[in-house]
């Protein structure tokens, strides 16, 4: 940890030519000085924060750099991206003089200090996080692609050089862009083109910067550097109580958007909707709420705006397992009421979203709850919300415990060394050391606090259990209860009544149904014992649709018609003799068959069972009548002979006949 103090000592920013020189003082976390200067320019404070990188930058009046929010903006688009500037003298929108605030670390001033010595307790008041942060507004953030290095002049191998580096750049701008495009963000981009590729270019991307980085990382390589600028438009003081702490976020998109933004504690609730949110607003907006960690939606797949937004933060995105109904969400927002969350719910988008937030924190809570309580019974003096922030993060309670062992151990260690040093011995003029005294008298103060509190609590115990008592001496002479109690009682005695006899009358039938199932099993099972003794056989049924199928018996081939229609074409293209087993027979069916040398067994047999394409009969029934029908068969057919050797002999007596009475009468002419 790197800070910076910063104090002006002469000039102005509003003056051109009396230009402002500051004190500036650099130490680390022990209070060792990095560097110093008593005199130094606003550009040479610049160069100072890059070459050292500095974490934090602490100043009494942040307007001593700039004498305007605008232009204030852009100094602090040209200082460090990652450095925090602290106004030292701001907390709750009220200033304090510095002197009061160096108190609140120990240090007591007895005259006006000097710049340097302003600059220094600046520094010790940023380490320690007191102030107000100030951070740069904006929407875009500016990517500049260059060459690393000069080619240098003239020559053959400068100039294969030089074109390497143009077209590693040409490379490294299609990347840009492609990241750019696949995240959605717009962004326009000015071009300098060179012979095989580019010279540089300057791309302007509509996002804020922490969003802009996790797409785009700066790189410093050998033929080329990639630099990620912010371009601020404004500034604004951020509550550091809100911005740092890590909070739960429930988002419910559509025309108007939703957003709820809740603590690992359950004590800070905020929420708010409009239908012109975008998603680099929305995250602007949960930024000067807290630092957000869980991303929540009430729907179950989740909506693709939602995930861009928890895709763009690097965040992992809770969604419940099915979409949450209007019960839901309002026995989740009675839930966190009486838990003692307060909150103003003016849509229902806002309390779809805070829905969202609190199924999400219900997920994690046993876990919380059991963190809190461990730490409790340690007595361990750290963050509560950092900690839980470790389960989020995918820790166990165990491996979370253990890092706040870590984190007590090291809090223990740094306030015993920052205690044993003397910051008067860091500058010539800073007459100020710790005072031990002061730091007893606020534990002291603290204690009385909590004493008092201690005693109101136990007051409000006495009170409760007062009530309590009075609650239950009225119970004792209620006959409404007692009459709703005996009425319930009866309603519930007759619904279970009513729902026996449904199971009841279910289980009947599902034993009527065992039944037909036993007996129709014993009967299959008789079946294949006939089968297998060759007491049945099994003949196939005809369909309409499919080819016949046929079986052999005896001299002829056997099939059952289970419907009066026949298909006439199919029975063409079964191997003859055929014998059709009918349930029921026509005249002219009959008839018909017989003239297609098909013999008929007709309500003669009836199957043991049928089985979809095929029935089961008694074989010697049907052995025995499929030969009477082919007998009946072949002297139909010796029927049809003789009648028709019949006919042909009565037509040649006939033509005989004619023969003779011709003869006679051409004899007599003669």
């Amino acid at each position: 940890m790197k800070v910076m103090g910063v104090d002006i000592v002469k000039g102005s920013p509003l003056s051109q030519s009396n230009p402002p020189l500051y004190a500036v003082v650099v130490i680390n976390e022990d209070l060792e000085v990095l560097y110093e200067s008593i005199e130094v320019p606003l550009k040479g404070l610049i160069r100072v924060a890059w070459e050292l990188k500095v974490d934090k930058i602490g100043i009494d009046n942040v307007f001593e750099l700039a004498p305007t929010k605008k232009y204030l903006s852009k100094i602090f688009e040209l200082l460090p991206a990652n450095a925090l500037v602290y106004q030292v003298t701001l907390e709750n929108r009220m200033f304090i003089d510095v002197v009061k605030q160096a108190e609140k670390i120990g240090i007591s001033i007895s005259s006006k200090p000097k710049p340097l010595q302003t600059a220094y307790i600046c520094a010790l008041l940023a380490l320690n996080n007191i102030g107000t942060v100030v951070r740069g507004v904006g929407s875009r953030a500016k990517i500049i692609v260059a060459r690393a290095r000069s080619p240098g002049s003239g020559g053959s191998r400068a100039s294969i050089f030089a074109r390497g580096m143009r077209t590693a750049i040409l490379r490294a701008v299609k990347e840009i862009r492609k990241r750019l495009d696949e995240a959605q963000i717009y962004y326009d981009i000015i071009l300098k083109r060179g012979r095989g590729g580019l010279e540089s270019a300057v791309l302007v991307a509509y996002a804020d910067i922490a969003t802009v980085k996790r797409i785009v990382k700066p790189y410093h390589g050998n033929d080329i550097r990639v630099l990620v600028k912010p371009e601020f438009t404004t500034i604004e003081f951020v509550n550091e109580e809100y911005a740092k702490r890590p909070v739960v976020v429930g988002i419910d998109p559509g025309i108007e958007t939703g957003v709820a933004v809740i603590d690992l504690s359950l004590k800070q609730c905020f929420t708010f909707s409009s239908k012109e949110f975008d998603k680099l607003s929305i995250i602007n907006k949960v930024y000067a709420l807290g630092t957000p960690v869980l991303i929540a939606t009430d729907k179950n797949p989740p909506p693709e705006s939602t995930k861009k937004i928890a895709s763009m933060l690097g965040l992992q995105l809770y969604a419940p397992h099915k979409n949450l109904s209007i019960e839901d969400k309002e026995e989740l927002i009675n839930w966190a009421l009486k838990r003692g969350l307060t909150t103003e719910i003016k849509t229902s988008h806002e309390r779809d979203a805070l829905a969202a937030a609190l199924k999400a924190y219900k997920a994690f809570e046993k876990k919380f709850i059991e963190v809190e309580r461990r730490i409790i019974e340690l007595g361990l003096d750290v963050d509560i919300d950092d900690i839980k922030l470790q389960i989020l993060k995918g820790k166990t309670v165990n491996e979370a415990i253990e890092y706040a062992i870590e984190e007590h151990l090291k809090n223990l260690y740094y306030s015993n060394s920052n205690s044993t040093g003397h910051i008067t011995s860091l500058f010539h003029n800073v007459t100020a050391a710790i005072n031990c005294c002061e730091k007893v008298k606020l534990l002291e103060e603290k204690l009385n606090e909590l004493v008092k509190e201690r005693e109101l609590l136990r007051k409000r115990v006495s009170e409760l259990e007062n009530k309590l008592q009075d609650i239950e001496f009225e119970r004792k002479f209620e006959t409404k209860g007692l009459i709703d109690i005996e009425v319930a009682k009866d309603r519930t005695i007759s619904e279970l009544k009513e729902r026996i006899k449904q199971l009841q009358t279910h289980i009947l039938a599902l034993e009527d149904k065992l039944r037909g199932h036993v007996e129709e099993r014993k009967n299959m099972s008789n079946l294949l014992k006939g089968i297998a003794k060759g007491e049945l056989i099994l003949v196939p049924v005809a369909k309409d649709i499919e080819p016949y199928k046929v079986i052999r018996i005896g001299e002829a081939n056997a099939i059952f018609v289970l419907k009066n229609f026949i298909e006439m074409s199919e029975l063409k293209k079964v191997e003859k003799p055929l014998i059709l087993i009918l349930n029921e027979c026509l005249e002219e069916v009959v008839d018909k068959l017989l003239e297609f040398e098909v013999g008929i067994v007709c309500k003669k047999l009836q199957p043991l069972a049928i089985f979809d394409d095929i029935a089961v009969f008694s074989k010697n029934e049907v052995v025995e009548a499929v030969t009477k029908a082919y007998n009946e068969l072949i002297e139909y057919k010796q029927r049809k002979r003789i009648m028709e050797s019949l006919n042909l002999k009565k037509v040649k007596e006939i033509i005989e006949d004619y023969r003779r009475n011709l003869f006679k009468e051409d004899a007599q002419k003669s």
